[in-house]
This record gives C-alpha cells, structure tokens and sequence, in this order.
C-alpha cells in the first residue's frame, strides 16, 4: 500500500516517509497547501525540509499508482 511504497521511496531518497508524503501531496493537482501537524520542534523541521524535496517522476508515478 501507500505506506510500505512511502517507505521505500523515504529510504531510496535517504530523507523520512513524512518527506517524501508531504512532497508528493504538494504536488498533487488542486493542492495549494499540504497541512502539517507536528507535536515537536523536530517534526515541524522535517516537515518545513520538504519543501526543497523534489520527487523523481518514477517515485510520483508509483505512488499515483498505489493510492488509486
């Protein structure tokens, strides 16, 4: 499922699964802005490091797939 390809994508691109989920949602047609809802100082760091994540094509291309 989408969780196990968040996964693999996180540990190919060496960054988290949070990373790569909140790349991909940003990408996404009709989304202005994904919502981050970080309990700590850390999490809120991983989530703002996104923003400079760029997703190949092949990982946004599976995870299109899976969350069909």
């Amino acid at each position: 499922g989408i969780v196990e390809a968040l996964a693999i994508a996180a540990r190919g691109l060496s960054v988290s699964p949070a990373e790569v989920a909140l790349a991909w949602v940003r990408d996404r047609p009709g989304v202005v802005s994904p919502v981050v809802g970080a309990r700590t100082t850390a999490q809120l760091r991983t989530s703002l490091s996104s923003e400079a994540l760029e997703l190949p094509s092949e990982i946004v291309a599976a995870l299109d797939e899976v969350s069909d």
